[in-house]
């Protein structure tokens, strides 16, 4: 049996190797990120295509960070945050595929006296496909009540953060810059919050003792359940265009706490011809109740011919 490391960043060192971990894409699986997510996108849930159940675009990628539990007990070393997430999709798992995970640390540093450490990974079929290449930039090191952090107040959903500006859901190849994505709006539940970070440990996403002892009001959102949402709108978007060739590169700025409402939406800020297909390179976001941004960055996907 391995002996597993304490997570704490003195003892992480760069050019550590994670995995392999094998998976299978499974019904629960699938149904129950689509339940974290809030997104019951018609080919999670059947094959009306005839092409085979997908999986939603980022499925894999809270998998994927989690690699390194083939070195670490990920339920040690104190507090963390995920910090920055950047995410490269060449295709979505389908129902029943065998997934091989891998992933290594690359960089390690210190900044304003702050512990970072950045983890590469990705996921393949079993045949050596990529489906996703990712990068991770933790936060490690954190004291209990460092945090302070107050909840969002209550406000009137705010009118879109972009006035005056054409507003569309789909993209078509002649859409133009400056152009807004139609918001899409979440309001999480705690029962998200814990299907999405699972009951392997607490943490401040599953258990409200844990996320007030490190002075968060309660519990709030992973990281990635926003990553997820900005994947949805650009689904929406792009369809298969997102889900093959997306790129996405994002800060997690501030926390989403239980009960806020998340308003998800993008702006065109470049278009370009690429390969019998258009490529929108978008600036991406989500802002709570109060208009206050939790997740920022930008985005890239190849619009196809409809």
């Amino acid at each position: 049996m391995v002996q597993l490391k304490e997570r704490r960043w003195e003892v992480m060192e760069v050019g550590e190797e994670f995995g392999p971990i094998e998976l299978a894409v499974t019904d629960h699986m699938i149904k129950s990120f689509a339940y974290a997510v809030d997104d019951y996108d018609p080919a999670y849930l059947s094959d009306a295509a005839g092409t085979g159940r997908l999986g939603h675009p980022t499925l894999l990628c809270r998998d994927a960070r989690d690699v390194i539990r083939t070195m670490y007990d990920i339920a040690s070393g104190g507090g963390g945050l995920h910090a920055k997430h950047e995410c490269k999709l060449y295709g979505c798992p389908h129902l029943g595929e065998q997934v091989v995970l891998t992933g290594r640390h690359v960089e390690k540093y210190l900044k304003r006296d702050k512990q970072y450490i950045i983890l590469e990974s990705e996921a393949r079929r079993k045949d050596g496909t990529l489906l996703l290449r990712q990068r991770s930039t933790h936060l490690r090191g954190l004291k209990p009540g460092v945090a302070r952090v107050e909840a969002a107040a209550a406000a009137p959903p705010p009118v879109p953060s972009i006035v005056g500006v054409p507003v569309v859901e789909v993209g078509v190849s002649s859409v133009t810059v400056g152009t807004q994505l139609q918001p899409i709006v979440k309001t999480m539940t705690q029962e998200q919050f814990t299907v999405f970070a699972g009951t392997d440990w607490k943490n401040i996403h599953n258990d409200l003792d844990v996320a007030r002892s490190n002075g968060l009001p309660t519990t709030l959102a992973s990281g990635l359940q926003t990553v997820a949402y900005i994947s949805e709108l650009l689904t929406r978007f792009c369809g298969d265009g997102w889900r093959s060739g997306g790129r996405m590169a994002v800060a997690f700025v501030a926390p989403a706490f239980l009960a806020d409402t998340l308003y998800t939406s993008a702006q065109v800020k470049e278009v370009a011809a690429e390969e019998h297909a258009t490529r929108v390179s978008l600036e991406v976001w989500c802002e709570n109740q109060a208009g206050k941004k939790v997740t920022v960055g930008t985005a890239s996907a190849r619009i196809l011919s409809r």
